[in-house]
């Protein structure tokens, strides 16, 4: 009796032992700590809505091209500044980025890197005025600027000459942190059909400029709120945080046929659950929905250097004791990386 159950034991533990290798070696290609980065500035200009958008793109480059660490406030991998991209025998997919609001390009580039050395460009342009070193109060109300922004980024990129001839043009995905989760969700195809004085006076404290006033909202046309702003060529979306689900129309976001990845915080006091990711996720048919226990807000930006721990506003820089923002932000990249590897790959 023993002899025969020993032989169906042991094949059935070789299956589990050779499941559980079969997945470290699917996980150990992905590149969560990236040595070094492509990385390079460029000065777009939107001369139709007179913007300009700073943009900030990483990409793939060779194991011995030279970097060095770039100094500030936050962590970044090294940069091989300027660098030729890695040649390689297939075009590269191309993902945009959107900032949160009132941040800047580079205020999630822990995930364009993780990006980058998994084998894809990523671009993340400042949305113009609406950063922390430029504040136009206007920009902070015309929201629908930004996914315009993005589409601008992808048709400047695409005719690029150093980066067009590297892009799959038909692979090109979205990551979208807060505000710029809503930008990704306008971008997948949802539509919002009002917006105006009394939906931003339900936005927390701190996160509108004092200039943001009477006289302001007098002066804005909010037509173009109601306009569809989706863009065809990008066919993927992961949005974390995202702010403000509850302004889209429900039919739009049922009708969106694009694969949408929702990644949300626990305790969330700027994009509540219930208010935003939620809704998304229950009516979005081809969303999967993250959600990250005990973490708040801010745990999607960069991790701050120990000097900047002690200069930045602690909400960005710190998190509560049982959240772990390097062990969150690999997570969350390896769920990325997984994710446009089933669409873009």
């Amino acid at each position: 009796m023993a002899k025969r159950l020993l032989k169906p034991l042991l094949f059935c533990l070789f299956l589990c032992i050779s499941f559980t290798s079969c997945e470290r070696n699917k996980n150990s290609t992905i590149i969560l700590h990236p040595q070094k980065s492509g990385i390079t500035t460029v000065r777009f200009h939107d001369e139709s809505r007179e913007r300009p958008l700073v943009t900030e793109i990483w990409y793939p480059v060779d194991e011995n091209t030279p970097a060095a660490q770039p100094q500030g406030l936050w962590l970044r991998c090294a940069e091989a500044r300027n660098a030729p991209i890695k040649k390689s025998k297939t075009k590269y997919p191309l993902i945009v980025m959107s900032h949160g609001n009132g941040g800047d390009r580079l205020n999630n580039a822990w995930i364009a890197e993780i990006l980058a050395a998994n084998g894809y460009i990523v671009a993340s342009c400042d949305h113009h005025g609406n950063t922390w070193n430029n504040k136009i109060a206007e920009s902070f109300v015309k929201i629908w600027e930004r996914p315009q922004d993005v589409s601008f980024v992808v048709d400047q990129l695409l005719e690029s000459e150093q980066f067009g001839p590297h892009i799959n043009s038909k692979k090109i995905g979205f990551i979208g942190y807060s505000l710029g989760g809503l930008t990704g969700i306008w971008i997948a195809g949802g539509e919002i059909p009002e917006f105006g004085k009394p939906t931003l006076e339900l936005i927390p404290d701190g996160q509108i400029p004092e200039s943001v006033d009477d006289e302001v909202f007098d002066s804005i046309d909010f037509s173009p709120v109601k306009r569809s702003y989706r863009d065809s060529r990008i066919s993927a979306v992961f949005v974390m945080a995202p702010a403000l689900g509850s302004l889209f129309d429900s039919s739009s976001l049922q009708s969106i046929s694009i694969p949408v990845h929702i990644v949300a915080s626990e305790v969330d006091n700027i994009t509540p659950l219930d208010s935003s990711a939620k809704i998304l996720a229950s009516k979005i048919k081809k969303a999967a929905f993250t959600l990250i226990p005990g973490a708040n807000h801010y745990v999607y930006l960069n991790e701050a250097t120990k000097g900047g721990k002690m200069l930045l506003d602690k909400k960005l820089a710190l998190d509560p004791p049982n959240v772990d923002r390097s062990r969150v932000h690999e997570d969350i990249g390896q769920s990325a990386v997984r994710f446009f590897n089933s669409y873009l790959k």
